[in-house]
Formats: C-alpha cells, sequence, structure tokens
C-alpha cells in the first residue's frame, strides 16, 4: 500500500516538474523569438504614461489612465501570421493607481482643453437662458431640486437628449436622494452620479459615496459670471452658475470658446479612461 501511495505521489511530482519544465521552456523560446523581440523593441515608442490626479488634502482634480502594448495579445496574433506587423499590436489601459476615494473633486484633468458648467434649475425663469444654449448645442450639466423635478419631469425628459440631469439639494437626504435619482435614471440618459456642495459637508460626502455618487465641491458663482469665469478659466474647470443672466452667460460662452475651450459634459470632462488603440 505505501509503495503504491508513494508511486502516485512520485508520477504526480514528475508530471508538474514536467508541466513547470514544459512551460519555462516555452518562455525561454517565445523570448528569442523575433516577433516577440520586435514588439518588445515597440514597447518604447507605444506608451503614455498616467496622469496622476493633483491631490490636495481631501480635494483633487482627476487624472488620466495610460496605455501600453498588451505583449500575450499581441504576439498571439502576429504568431498565427508568423510576421512582426505594426497594425496588429494591441495595446490595453493601464490604471493610475491613486486612492482618491472620501475627496471632493474640484475638477477634471489639467491635459484637456474641456471645461464644464452647472446650471441649478429650480424654477421656470431659466427658460430663455435654456433656449439659447440649446440652439447653440452647448452641452450643459443641470443639476435639479426635487420639487421642480417631480412637477416638470416632461420638460426634464426633452431637456435630456443633450444635456445630463442632476439632482441637487441643500442636505441630500437618503430617502429623497433614492427617489429623485430614480426619478432622473428613468426619463433622461443619463445616471444621477454627482453630488454638488458649495461647502464641504462630511457627512454629505459619506452618503453620496454609499451610493457610488461622487461629490463636486465648487464655489457658486452668484454675480459677475464673465468676470468670475474670465479669471478662472483653466484646463479642466467646473463652473457652476447660480444665475440666469442670459446676457452675462453669452457673453462669458463666447469667451470660452474663443480661447479654444470646449465645453463638456461632466462625464467627459472627469472621465479617466483613455482610448488606447
Amino acid at each position: 500500500m505505501i509503495k503504491k501511495i508513494t508511486k502516485v505521489i512520485g508520477i504526480f511530482l514528475l508530471c508538474g516538474f514536467s508541466f513547470f519544465y514544459t512551460e519555462k521552456a516555452t518562455k525561454i523560446i517565445r523570448k528569442k523569438d523575433p516577433i516577440m523581440i520586435k514588439i518588445n523593441e515597440s514597447k518604447k515608442n507605444n506608451y503614455i504614461k498616467t496622469i496622476k490626479p493633483i491631490i490636495n488634502d481631501d480635494e483633487y482634480y482627476t487624472g488620466l489612465n495610460g496605455c501600453e502594448i498588451d505583449v500575450d495579445k499581441s504576439y498571439n496574433k502576429m504568431k498565427t501570421i508568423k510576421e512582426f506587423k505594426k497594425e496588429l499590436l494591441v495595446m490595453k489601459e493601464i490604471n493610475n493607481n491613486e486612492n482618491i476615494k472620501e475627496k471632493y473633486i474640484v475638477g477634471g484633468n489639467k491635459i484637456k482643453r474641456n471645461i464644464s458648467i452647472i446650471l441649478l434649475l429650480n424654477n421656470d425663469s431659466n427658460m430663455n437662458l435654456i433656449n439659447y444654449l440649446n440652439k447653440r448645442k452647448i452641452k450643459i450639466n443641470y443639476f435639479v431640486k426635487m420639487d421642480y423635478l417631480e412637477n416638470n419631469i416632461n420638460f426634464i425628459k426633452i431637456l435630456s437628449e443633450n444635456n445630463n440631469i442632476y439632482y441637487y439639494s441643500d442636505d441630500y437626504d437618503d430617502e429623497y436622494m433614492i427617489y429623485s435619482n430614480n426619478l432622473i435614471e428613468l426619463n433622461t440618459h443619463n445616471k444621477s452620479s454627482y453630488c454638488l456642495l458649495e461647502n464641504k459637508d462630511d457627512n454629505i460626502l459619506k452618503t453620496c459615496l454609499n451610493y457610488n455618487m461622487k461629490v463636486i465641491k465648487k464655489e457658486f458663482i452668484k454675480n459677475d459670471i464673465f468676470y468670475n469665469i474670465k479669471n478662472n478659466l483653466d484646463n479642466g474647470s467646473i463652473f457652476v452658475i447660480n444665475l440666469d443672466n442670459i446676457d452675462e452667460i453669452k457673453v462669458s460662452i463666447n469667451y470660452i470658446l474663443s480661447k479654444g475651450y470646449k465645453i463638456v459634459l461632466l462625464d467627459e470632462l472627469l472621465d479617466e479612461k483613455s482610448l488606447c488603440k
């Protein structure tokens, strides 16, 4: 009986060693393959480095993921035709690996010339402004209080065709937040994935994070719109306008565009993904 057990153990060890040796030999052969050598050489010239988020205590500007060659996938594609072809290189995304949980977003990355505009929508006085923005095809992030959202759902549906809608509250109570977010997600084209604060509130921060909602903290522009935008315009800027002065907003938008900036939705501004091709 002992001899049989010893024999079985020996067979398993032999198989394991054989598998280990074969795998190691395969790796050595593949490493010396001219195709693999050229793929590894290409890694130096086909690399986009990650852009780390800019973190200042509990606030941050988003970063950008990087790209590099996926060696295994590239090799597997090329070995079928038995030659190296640059167009068959496969890229993969590299995460910037920064811990940004329990922090407030204050802007997007500083690389792209993108900015976002947030408008607080809680009454009908904004209609002239909304019509102007829609005609210009300016994409706006509208933060809406629950009462307005509930009583104007058909209008919200129309507004969401070219813009994004988010729930806004002074306190972000759990019960109201669930209800309002459900209304938004059932009637618009976007997910209600951001909370908005003018002043930091760690309790609200935790509540929003519990619902997988990121928290944007920005001072609201309540007067002198053009002055505030002109003096704070930068890559990744977020402007929260709590005022429906259509003339000042028109001038501000023209100024932003004249400086080569693109006005985008928050989802695009704060997206850290890279298109690795």
